[in-house]
């Protein structure tokens, strides 16, 4: 998982194709230093991505800040940043290393250190299987995908920012009708009841990631709308 503005930055603009648009944005200060904004957008309808907003260093190009915001509104979903940072070289003297009295040191060329072997224990590991094909496009980079369909992994209907995973569990979800008045109150406040020629269903909201659960045991799960998820099971997708 990305954590650094850098690195959230590559996943984004490495998986940025036809679907995205990207500009400049204005300028910014973030960390006390001069930025300018690289503004990314999903050029398709329904997505839940208002909008992702990096501020490059203007003298290094470095990126100081990511922030991910939804079309709902408020506050943004991620907002990663510097609040301080110094690019000067630092000092010789402070790779300096001692080995503890008593300690064996054994010495090995430095073109080897920190490799893994073929079973990759250290961090060798590639991407989960299906991963790279992402839900979401972009945003999918970000916070791991899903595949093509099969035992373990979902199937992705559309591509870039409004791609939505589907996945059929094959049961069929309890009737909360059944159901004491109580835990009924409880099941309904956890999601919105939808319907269509799909049939019906509740869908479940967060500000960038919906999902929708029909009665009949599909899952519809992406970055995009509830009205989306609608319109993929209506389709019968």
């Amino acid at each position: 998982m990305p954590a650094t503005p850098k690195e959230l930055a590559d996943e984004v603009l490495k998986a940025a194709g036809d679907t995205t648009s990207i500009g400049v944005g204005g300028t910014a200060k973030v960390a006390g230093r001069d930025a300018y904004q690289l503004v990314i957008k999903p050029k398709q309808a329904g997505s839940m991505v208002e909008s992702v907003k990096i501020a490059v260093d203007a003298s290094t190009g470095t990126p100081l800040k990511f922030t991910l915001a939804s079309v709902d509104g408020g506050k943004p979903v991620l907002d990663a940043g510097f609040t301080k940072v110094d690019f000067g070289k630092p000092d010789a003297s402070a790779f300096d290393f001692k080995a503890p009295k008593g300690a064996k040191v054994t010495e090995g060329a430095a073109d080897k250190a920190g490799k893994a072997g073929k079973d990759g224990k250290f961090g060798e590991h590639g991407p989960v299987p299906g991963m790279e094909k992402g839900f979401g496009g972009p945003l999918g980079s970000l916070m791991g995908g899903a595949g093509e369909g099969g035992k373990n992994h979902p199937e992705v209907i559309g591509e870039g920012w409004t791609a939505i995973a589907k996945l059929d569990t094959g049961a069929k979800a309890p009737k909360t009708e059944e159901a004491p008045k109580e835990v009924q109150g409880f099941l309904d406040g956890l999601g919105d009841k939808v319907s269509g020629k799909f049939g019906s269903g509740t869908v479940f909201k967060t500000k960038i990631v919906n999902a929708l659960m029909t009665d009949d045991g599909r899952v519809y799960v992406g970055a995009v709308t509830p009205q989306a998820l609608v319109d993929a099971a209506n389709a019968g997708k």
